[in-house]
């Protein structure tokens, strides 16, 4: 296997991390101050809550459910409670939890990054014609004729908006917090320090090995290219909307 197969997978999965994470922060920031542009209409609070709930829900349910995998105790989970924090940022839902190990506290935190894009894999497989290997594998024929070319979209509207919404309140919901990415730098020291043992082991190790993270990475790339897409057209739409409402 050759370098740049090698780091092509990986790299298109930490890429579409980052799409992801920008793309859903940017929907999710502007979504806010949409609401609250609207002033104390009750209305413009109502619509922002009603979309990021289940994606809320998602990610809460996330962080508690790595609690009881990891064994840890959580003493209050709060799974959608709208509120301000002592800084002013507005905060859905939180799960405080014992603390742990740096490790323990990483897996914890970055959860969300886990369950909400798999939760947009899930609800297009059994709510779209798709089928779970088109959509963890996703490539544009499929699509257009499962999605587009079907008339999925204009002979069962509310099959379809169901999933749209499903899809952008996950996509929206899986941004992980300030307090999730705290332990973000412990990771990527983790991982520095796991490249630099592969690199000492022999070459029969190095090897296997390497064929492994390809694997997993590419495997990765397919499960979150679409949560991926769905959080561009998410950050796109926010972004239009927020445009004609200045006008």
């Amino acid at each position: 296997m050759d370098g740049e197969a090698v780091l092509g997978a990986p790299l298109t999965f930490a890429l579409e991390l980052v799409v992801l994470y920008a793309a859903g922060s940017y929907a999710m920031g502007r979504l806010v101050g949409l609401s609250e542009v609207r002033g104390g209409a009750a209305l413009g609070g109502a619509a922002f809550y009603l979309l990021v709930f289940p994606g809320v829900i998602l990610h809460e349910g996330a962080h508690y459910l790595a609690c009881l995998l990891t064994r840890t105790k959580v003493i209050r989970f709060a799974p959608f409670s709208p509120r301000r924090s002592a800084d002013g940022r507005l905060l859905l839902g939180y799960v405080r939890h014992e603390r742990r190990s740096i490790p323990i506290q990483a897996i914890i935190g970055l959860a969300p990054i886990l369950l909400n894009p798999f939760g947009i894999v899930l609800v297009t497989a059994l709510l779209t014609p798709l089928t779970f290997a088109e959509v963890v594998n996703p490539r544009w024929e499929p699509v257009e004729e499962g999605i587009l070319a079907s008339g999925f979209l204009t002979s069962d509207p509310l099959l379809a908006t169901i999933w749209a919404y499903l899809s952008l309140s996950f996509a929206v919901g899986g941004v992980p917090s300030r307090e999730d990415l705290a332990s973000v730098p412990a990771v990527l020291l983790l991982l520095c320090a796991g490249i630099i043992l592969i690199g000492l082991g022999g070459e029969d190790f190095q090897n296997g090995l390497t064929a492994a993270i390809h694997d997993l990475s590419a495997l990765a790339a397919g499960l979150y290219a679409l949560p991926a897409t769905v959080a561009v057209v998410m950050a796109l739409v926010v972004g239009l909307w927020r445009r004609t409402t200045r006008y």
